[in-house]
C-alpha cells in the first residue's frame, strides 16, 4: 500500500527534536528554516529515510508539493508553508548528532496514516452523502429525528454527525475526533487521542481520514433541519 507520506517533501517539527535529523548533517540533502519555536525541512522527495527519521518528532506534519503549492500530506487543501529563508542543516544543527549503527530505517509498511482492514465492530457516528438525497430524506422524517444531528455542506456533499444517521445512501465512519470509515481502521492501531496527536489535529477541528485527510473545523456544522437539508440541496 501507498503511503500518503511518500511524496512528502517538506516536514514541520519542533526546534529541539531537529537532533533527529542529526544522521544528514552535512549530507546536502536537508534545509532547515527557524520559525520561533518550530522547525521546517526541505528535502527531494521521496526520502523514506528522511521521513522515518523525523516521524517520531512530536507533532511532525509532513507536506508534498503539487506544482507551485504545497498540501500537507494526504490533504487536498493547500498549505501555507515557509518559502525563503532555508539554509544547509548544518549551519543550524551542530556539533553532529552520533551516527547510527546500522542502516537507515525505512519508512514502516503499512505506513503511518494508513488505513487497513477491521473486524472489529463499530457504531457509525457520520456519514457522507449527497445533499439531495439529505434533503429527500429530510421532507419526509419526523421531527424528532432531527435530534442530535448536525451537518455541514461542501458543494454537493453533506457530512453529518450523530449517533441516529438517516437512512439513506453514504459512506459512514465511526470515531469522534478522528473519523475513520466502517469496516477499516488506523495502522498502527493507534488510540483516538494518540492518532490525533499523530495527524496534529487542532482543538477546534475534527479529522476525516480517507483516501485523503481533511481537517474540518467544528465551527462549520449546524444542525440538521427540514428547512436546512432543503437549503442544502437548493
Amino acid at each position: 500500500m501507498r503511503s500518503i507520506l511518500t511524496d512528502a517533501g517538506l516536514a514541520r517539527i519542533p526546534v529541539p527534536a531537529l537532533a533527529l535529523a542529526g544522521r544528514f548533517r552535512g549530507s546536502g540533502r536537508v534545509r532547515a528554516h527557524l520559525d520561533g519555536s518550530m522547525a521546517w525541512l526541505r528535502f527531494d522527495a521521496p526520502a523514506p529515510d528522511i521521513v522515518a527519521a523525523l516521524l517520531p518528532a512530536p507533532g511532525a506534519v509532513f507536506y508534498g508539493q503539487a506544482g507551485k503549492h504545497w498540501r500537507r500530506c494526504g490533504s487536498l487543501l493547500e498549505a501555507q508553508v515557509p518559502v525563503d529563508g532555508f539554509v544547509p542543516l548544518e549551519s543550524i544543527l551542530f556539533p553532529a548528532a552520533a551516527p547510527t549503527p546500522g542502516p537507515a530505517p525505512e519508512l514502516p509498511e503499512p505506513g503511518p496514516l494508513q488505513l487497513a482492514p477491521s473486524d472489529r465492530p463499530e457504531a457509525a457516528r457520520a456519514m457522507l452523502c449527497k445533499a439531495a438525497d439529505v434533503a429527500a430524506w429530510a421532507a419526509l422524517a419526523p421531527e424528532p429525528r432531527f435530534g442530535g444531528l448536525r451537518a455541514a455542506r461542501a458543494g454537493g456533499a453533506v457530512l453529518i454527525l450523530g449517533d441516529a444517521l438517516p437512512p439513506i445512501d453514504g459512506r459512514r465512519y465511526w470515531g469522534g475526533r478522528v473519523l475513520l470509515p466502517l469496516g477499516l481502521r488506523a495502522s498502527p492501531d493507534l488510540p483516538e487521542s494518540a492518532l490525533a496527536e499523530v495527524l496534529a489535529v487542532p482543538e477546534h477541528c475534527i479529522a476525516l481520514l480517507d483516501e485523503s485527510l481533511e481537517l474540518i473545523p467544528l465551527s462549520v456544522f449546524a444542525p440538521l433541519s427540514r428547512a436546512s437539508a432543503r437549503l442544502g440541496a437548493a
